[in-house]
């Protein structure tokens, strides 16, 4: 019984020594990668600055507290906001190993350089990333295979008056990413919704804003599937050039501008529509006596040529285009125009309303609506790829 009682107690000490080595070995590398994300946006010309990175003292738990946390996106044609965090705690525990927990302060603090800024202030707030282990023990450079945010409650307040801008009941924001999908796998997937959102009353009366400056929901379900690891990155590389350059901003952009962005981005795009590349696509919209949804899908032929197909059904669009027509008198010429267009797919709704039901289809260049044909698209043009580097690799497919 005694040798019994010392091997236990001896195994206990062994793995009592191991989970600490492994806990400070997992606290090490999390605050080692607060460094590499800050190294990662500095070199894309974020600004960024936080005070004491301080590690946790439970033996429980992996955490790793970040203070004073400033990050200044690279905005060259005007003021650059920076947005402020007093604390962002991560964790890791160790029942959801692979799921790095994301909790900020509750009130962040938003400026412009030598210009106004703005409090926000958030009731509940969280954030999770979720690491594929493969990847994360092989050391690669983006593990993270699916993300979420989710806030309630949040109200922003010009912080020198203390007047409420805008405030909003709850944001969700979900996220998948699997850089080594196939055609029949979903390379990436995005859910996004904003409910309760609502203009200061002063800024709905200054307006004469329809709806009462306020918005019920709207949401996005987006799915991309095939072989699009490389998309999401060249286009964000495409845009960047535009969106930083002083002269012209994103908002004035020309048709040589779109032509450049097509160029560069073009050639990623062809590889993953040759390869089988394809997608569904949600919206919904609800606004005063407006409830929109939007359902569809979208792919390319046997010509890589794109084809699609999009469900719209719309109940109250009469009445809210009635709303916007009152409060905007110049519309009402363009508010016709657009009811006389969509009277054909006008049908009766369950409530005894009007409703919009139409069902777009393109198909071999032709755009019809509840099969009736409206136009034929232009065949799209795909950009010849630019030749690769010296010595580097050519592209699959």
């Amino acid at each position: 019984m005694r040798r019994l009682v010392r091997f236990l107690s001896l195994a206990l000490v062994v793995v009592g020594i191991f989970w600490v080595g492994l806990w400070w070995y997992a606290e090490s590398r999390l605050a080692l990668a607060v460094d590499q994300m800050t190294t990662l946006l500095r070199s894309h010309g974020w600004t960024v600055a936080h005070g004491a990175v301080i590690r946790g003292t439970s033996p429980f738990r992996v955490e790793v507290l970040v203070s004073d946390l400033r990050l200044t996106p690279p905005v060259t044609n005007g003021p650059a906001p920076t947005l402020a965090i007093p604390a962002l705690d991560m964790t890791v525990r160790p029942g959801t190993p692979f799921t790095l927990d994301l909790a900020p302060a509750s009130t962040w603090r938003l400026a412009l350089a030598d210009g106004p800024s703005a409090t926000l202030h958030f009731g509940s707030i969280a954030a999770t990333e979720r690491f594929d282990p493969a990847s994360l023990l092989n050391g690669s450079d983006n593990p993270l295979r699916a993300g979420s945010f989710h806030a309630t409650d949040l109200r922003i307040d010009s912080q020198n008056t203390n007047f409420t801008l805008l405030s909003i009941a709850a944001i969700s924001v979900d996220d998948t990413r699997n850089p080594r999908a196939g055609t029949a796998e979903t390379a990436f997937s995005l859910r996004e919704s904003v409910s309760g959102l609502a203009l200061s009353p002063i800024f709905t009366t200054l307006g004469d804003l329809p709806f009462g400056g306020k918005l019920g929901r709207l949401s996005l379900d987006l799915a991309v599937s095939g072989p699009a690891a490389e998309l999401p990155a060249g286009l964000a590389g495409a845009l960047a050039p535009q969106i930083n350059r002083p002269a012209r901003p994103l908002a004035g952009m020309t048709p040589a501008d779109f032509m450049a962005i097509w160029q560069r981005t073009g050639p990623a795009l062809h590889r993953w529509a040759r390869a089988g590349g394809h997608g569904s696509l949600g919206v919904r919209l609800v606004v005063g006596p407006l409830d929109a949804t939007g359902k569809g899908e979208f792919g390319f032929d046997s010509g890589t040529q794109p084809r699609g197909q999009m469900h719209l059904v719309a109940d109250g669009f009469g009445a809210a285009l009635g709303t916007i027509s009152t409060h905007y008198p110049g519309l009402v010429g363009g508010i016709s125009a657009l009811t006389a267009a969509a009277s054909p797919f006008l049908v009766r709704g369950p409530k005894g309303g009007q409703r919009l039901a139409v069902t777009f289809s393109l198909a071999h260049g032709a755009l019809t609506a509840n099969g009736t044909y409206l136009v034929t698209v232009p065949p799209l043009v795909w950009p010849d790829a630019p030749p690769p580097p010296a010595g580097a690799p050519k592209p699959k497919g």
